[in-house]
């Protein structure tokens, strides 16, 4: 039942798509929040044990209080005067603290080896899927009925929009409603394939994580992204070195699937690549929309970069849903940093970015307890979550929160299974020391 449960909060978060293009029947609300059902579900049937909550806020401590301040501004920011919508506030409010109990729950039916090599898999077949599908849309024309990305209000949106001039290629969303969901899957969950898949002990697995790899690699071009590109690459390159490089298997392992994936999405879909560095072409507009948005991620530069009230606009008021339902502000902001100073305000801004901050350190925490229990597989894993937790679109992108959670519950999982070990081994040692007969004394004669 654990892995059945898995495959299908999987299901649910990389297929929601699917169902928004092609079931236009069915509010695409079912879609959205069928996932947070299932994760519910999990919750309540799965319940994490007290050592793995134990353990959770042993990575996570010296943070618990901004958690809770923050968690209770929120709440304050659902009664703010600019608050127009009670169903906006609450999908605001699921927004920000949902998702955190994700990790326990997936750490806690990982604890059984034989369901996280199921759950392995099931991120393999998924990943093998969403690739193939990827592959297809590229090369459909872009008003295809497969480059179809959603159904709103009753008007089918393609990919002609959204053409990648150089190549006149559509930017595919894959199983994704649209280019980020898919371009999110591309860098996070390689990520853990890489780290958990090549360092599995079964060679099926590793060959099958390593043929994946490649293949989900050679689509990441599709989307014509270029941070999913710049992402991808250096979460790579930290990868292979922190898992040892030349001088581990597993390093050798990361270096060899990585450089195989690149050559292989040259040599099989060259056109993606020449997209992409069409789009680099523009020297200028890359290096200031990147380096406003790597800027932006430090507080005093967001404080004075964005425009924003000192209350807020109130929580969810800039949830994306806002579109659908008519409702505007006269503040707007793209980046995560951003909304969240228009929502709460600086001092909300702060608190949460503290919050996000704190998860990074915790997986810094968890990446130094693997490297010295030597699973170099969860400590890359954890490091790569750890770079990517600040820039990462916790709030604002339910695909990346979602993915970036359940990667974190591998990890948690790992972390768990490592102080585990440590009390049966002490225990061993105690019963041992116990058990030993007392030395013999010699009698004096």
């Amino acid at each position: 039942m654990k892995t059945v449960w898995y495959v299908l909060l999987v299901a649910t978060v990389c297929f929601e798509g699917l169902g928004r293009k092609y079931l236009p029947a069915v509010p695409s609300a079912a879609f959205y929040f069928v996932k947070d059902v299932v994760l519910l579900y999990g919750f309540y049937r799965y319940r994490p044990a007290e050592h793995i909550k134990r353990v959770s806020a042993y990575l996570y401590r010296g943070f618990k209080v901004a958690w809770i301040i923050g968690f209770a501004w929120t709440v304050v920011e659902l009664f703010n005067p600019e608050q127009a919508s009670s169903t906006l506030a609450v999908i605001g409010f699921r927004a920000y603290w949902l998702w955190g109990i994700a990790p326990a729950v997936i750490a806690s039916i990982l604890q059984d080896e034989k369901t996280k090599r199921h759950a392995i898999y099931t991120l393999l077949v998924f990943a093998a899927v969403i690739a193939v599908f990827a592959a297809l849309q590229f090369a459909a024309p872009a008003n295809s009925a497969l480059n179809l990305y959603s159904v709103v209000d009753g008007e089918e949106i393609y990919a002609t929009n959204s053409v990648v001039t150089a190549t006149g290629r559509a930017r595919v969303s894959s199983t994704f409603s649209f280019i980020s969901g898919f371009s999110n899957f591309t860098v996070l969950i390689p990520t853990l394939l890489l780290s958990f898949g090549l360092d599995a002990r079964h060679p099926r697995l590793r060959w099958a994580a390593f043929a994946v790899t490649c293949i989900t690699a050679a689509v990441v071009p599709m989307a014509g992204s270029r941070s999913s590109v710049i992402l991808g690459s250096a979460i790579l390159i930290v990868a292979a070195w922190t898992s040892g490089l030349f001088f581990t298997r597993v390093g050798r392992r990361i270096l060899i699937g990585g450089v195989a994936a690149a050559v292989f999405a040259v040599v099989v879909f060259p056109d993606a690549f020449l997209g992409v560095q069409s789009r680099f072409d523009d020297v200028e507009e890359t290096n200031k929309r990147y380096l406003l948005w790597s800027a932006s991620l430090l507080p005093p530069v967001a404080l004075a970069t964005f425009d924003y009230p000192f209350f807020g606009v109130g929580t969810g008021m800039l949830q994306n849903a806002r579109y659908s339902m008519r409702i505007f502000t006269q503040y707007d902001a793209e980046a995560e940093v951003g909304r969240y100073l228009i929502e709460l305000g600086p001092v909300g801004f702060a608190l949460l970015w503290t919050i996000k901050f704190g998860l990074m350190v915790a997986l810094f925490r968890a990446y130094r307890i693997l490297k010295r229990a030597g699973r170099r597989g969860g400590a890359t894993a954890a490091l790569c979550y750890a770079i990517l937790t600040l820039n990462g679109n916790l709030t604002f992108d339910h695909i990346w929160q979602a993915l970036f959670f359940m990667g974190c519950g591998f990890i948690l999982a790992e972390v768990v299974a490592v102080f585990k070990q440590s009390v049966t081994q002490k225990v061993q040692i105690k019963e041992s020391v116990i058990e030993r007969p007392p030395p013999a004394v010699p009698v004096p004669s």
